[in-house]
């Protein structure tokens, strides 16, 4: 493989340790509503994931927990409102390490995500400023909810070909978009829906190791 230049993350379960704030969220409205639901553990949850049960935008994640349509809208709504200022989920541990050691090698770093642009400022704080302002590609900035299309996107606004970039995702949903976009892909397994047992793609373990 030639070498890269480019590196695209996603957020959640990637840079975010947020898994267990969106759980819980659920958990809070389940009881607000009385919907009596059993809300998944992280590691149930993740099982769903890997099964191929739609999470994302997040009106989808109250969906896959057990939420009826028109409640998992009026949850959505208020997840917007009050997510990061009631459950505000955090960076990994050395996630600004890890960036930092990238952008050193000369590597240009994108987002793209389903989560919307605010709640990605507001936890990745000073951290944003090793991407590419051009290239952070959020729920706010793209009309289409494929990721596919959203890392070609990606590719036109770093001027490389998708070849030449590596998306870094924790579901398998984000491998397919890297497939489909012709982009190289690498799992992590610290994350929402990917295991060390996956063989199709590299797959690491921790933050730093994705820098070597």
């Amino acid at each position: 493989m030639k070498r890269l230049s480019s590196v695209i993350f996603d957020v959640d379960g990637v840079l975010l340790d947020s898994l267990g704030p969106h759980l819980q969220i659920c958990e809070d409205k389940n009881r607000e509503y009385g919907l009596g639901l059993s809300i998944p553990s992280p590691g149930d949850f993740k099982k769903m994931v890997r099964q191929g049960v739609k999470i994302s935008p997040m009106k989808y994640f109250f969906e896959a927990v057990g939420f009826p349509s028109d409640y998992a809208e009026k949850a959505f709504t208020q997840y917007k409102e009050t997510f990061m200022r009631d459950y505000a989920p955090k960076p990994f541990p050395q996630v600004g390490d890890m960036l930092s050691k990238l952008t050193f090698a000369g590597l240009r770093l994108g987002i793209v995500t389903s989560n919307v642009r605010s709640n990605v400022d507001a936890a990745l704080g000073p951290r944003m400023r090793f991407f590419q302002p051009e290239c952070i590609l959020t729920k706010d900035d793209t009309a289409t909810e494929s990721k596919a299309d959203t890392l070609l996107l990606a590719a036109t606004r770093l001027r490389v070909e998708t070849i030449d970039t590596i998306y870094v995702g924790d579901q398998p949903a984000d491998w397919r978009a890297a497939q489909i976009a012709r982009t190289n892909f690498l799992g992590v397994s610290y994350g929402w829906g990917i295991s060390e047992e996956d063989d199709e793609f590299p797959v690491v373990r921790n933050i730093m190791d994705i820098a070597e």
